[in-house]
């Protein structure tokens, strides 16, 4: 009987060491596990690396796109068409012509008053009122020609050297039927334009003149006392 006991009381003990063995391991400070792995680290340098490089591309092309807005569309062509016509205006240029397929660069001919006897003393009186009121203005070319007179003109602009370019034509303006009509003289078709374009970084927007081509040419036609073309009914002077 004794021995039972004893053996029995082996076993408590046993037990209550174990017990405590067991609450200490369950006490013992764990060290706390990583958020990432280092495959989660993998992928997100993998993907921080192609983040970096598509915005590298995006910065190329985007001065790729500057540059070429930049860049001078070439030799920018003076002079009459092959059809004897004021050309258009080029792209992004501060211009304004008779010739403009843009609504914001386009203006109306112009009729000289019939005082002058024909196209070359009509032409003269416009070399004149340029040299008169453009300062630094010089004629670089005239060309007299059956169907009518060019003059080249080049002159100080707002952001570089301007070019005016006139065309008056033998042709005058036919008779329809509206007062004034019977007094029209020669018809002037013409061009202004910079040669040069400065745009605003970072938005590559052209800079613009202030509408000093148009307020130029205004000062010119004043000087020469010619109408716009449509103003026979309607006072256009101003």
């Amino acid at each position: 009987m004794r021995a039972t006991t004893c053996a029995f009381a082996l076993d408590r003990t046993s037990v209550r060491t174990n017990a405590g063995a067991s609450t200490s391991r369950s006490n013992r400070a764990v060290p706390p596990r990583s958020s990432t792995s280092p495959r989660s680290r993998r992928r997100d340098f993998i993907a921080l690396s192609l983040t970096l490089v598509a915005l590298r591309d995006d910065e190329a092309r985007a001065q790729t796109n500057a540059r070429a807005l930049m860049e001078p569309e070439g030799t920018i062509e003076t002079g009459l068409t092959a059809n004897a016509r004021i050309r258009a205006c080029p792209r992004e240029h501060n211009c304004v012509s008779t010739s403009a397929r843009e609504s914001d660069k386009y203006a109306s001919p112009w009729t000289a008053p019939n005082t002058f006897r024909d196209v070359k003393s009509t032409a003269n009186a416009l070399v004149d009122a340029v040299l008169d009121t453009v300062d630094g203005s010089k004629l670089v070319q005239r060309d007299d020609r059956k169907d009518g007179t060019y003059l080249g003109f080049k002159a100080p602009g707002k952001l570089g050297e301007d070019v005016i370019e006139f065309f008056v034509k033998s042709d005058e303006v036919k008779d329809r039927g509206w007062e004034g009509d019977e007094g029209n003289g020669s018809l002037i078709l013409y061009r202004s334009f910079a040669l040069d374009v400065k745009y605003v970084y970072p938005f590559m927007t052209p800079i613009g003149d202030l509408g000093e081509q148009a307020k130029r040419l205004g000062r010119i036609r004043h000087e020469l006392g010619a109408r716009q073309l449509g103003c026979e009914l309607v006072e256009c002077f101003s």
